[in-house]
């Protein structure tokens, strides 16, 4: 091998290595670890732009030559074929993956630095990996403050979560939270929560986002948990004259958010 980083190389499944990188496949394994398994070139990729700390290059032994155009000093430690296979949890391995630190947001910390116009995104019990994997991505593209991830709600970091997000999962403020004590502090600072509802009796498009504002979006069977409705200041809804009883809960986060977008640049 030609290139001019340090390789490791691994040739057992009881590697310490081996078994700590297995361990991140969980989401008690992450949090234990503060880090995440990553797989692929476009997601590597993306997590070494995003400056996202890498603490290690995986690496299929007939894939070496995937490494040489990556601009990271991260160790980097070739595997076989057979023992990268083992370790990937996708079907058809791409031949490199990385082991990334996971930045742990305070809600403090998020709230403190939140420019003066703001938008946030407050979800709650969302189970679907893809739908949270939209959203995240959505909300990446239409400048979404932060997002407050709510009790219920699929780990972020789940595998299905990070390949849906695609990338954004790396530069995406979250905050993992009990939304119940966070939408008071939230309002104390003068955001404005909004939900939705079939019944609300405003469009979407009839409300004017203020400077500073939340959407709270709901799980994907039974809505948003009745007991964080007396923190909403108003409910809104979106037409469907199609029929149907309700929107896809990533729909509905793309909706609102670019609605916000559209009212921005007619205010100029």
């Amino acid at each position: 091998m030609t290139m001019n980083k340090k390789v490791i190389q691994i040739t057992s499944s009881h590697n310490e290595q081996m078994k700590r990188w297995k361990k991140l496949h969980s989401r008690k394994g992450r949090m234990k670890y503060q880090a995440l398994l990553v797989e692929g070139e476009h997601l590597v990729s993306e997590a070494i732009r995003a400056q996202v700390p890498i603490r290690s290059l995986i690496v299929d032994e007939k894939q070496e030559e995937k490494v040489k155009q990556l601009n990271t000093s991260a160790p980097i430690y070739m595997l076989s074929s057979s023992l990268f296979h083992s370790l990937m949890e996708t079907e058809s391995p791409q031949g490199i993956a990385a082991e990334i630190h996971m930045k742990e947001w305070k809600e403090e910390e998020l709230l403190a630095h939140a420019p003066s116009r703001s938008i946030f995104l407050l979800l709650d019990a969302i189970q679907d990996p893809g739908n949270l994997g939209t959203i995240l991505r959505t909300a990446e593209a239409a400048g979404v403050t932060g997002v407050f991830i709510g009790k219920g709600t699929v780990d972020p970091y789940n595998p299905k979560v990070v390949r849906a997000a695609m990338g954004s999962i790396f530069r995406l403020p979250l905050v993992q939270v009990d939304l119940s004590l966070c939408l008071p502090r939230l309002k104390e600072r003068g955001i404005h929560i909004i939900g939705t509802s079939p019944h609300a009796g405003k469009w979407h498009f009839e409300y004017t986002f203020p400077s500073k504002v939340a959407i709270l979006l709901g799980n994907e069977g039974r809505g948003v948990d009745p007991a964080l409705f007396s923190f909403v200041d108003e409910q809104v809804m979106i037409p469907m004259p199609g029929g149907t009883e309700s929107l896809n809960v990533a729909i509905t986060s793309a909706i609102l958010l670019y609605e916000r977008i559209r009212q921005q640049y007619l205010r100029g």
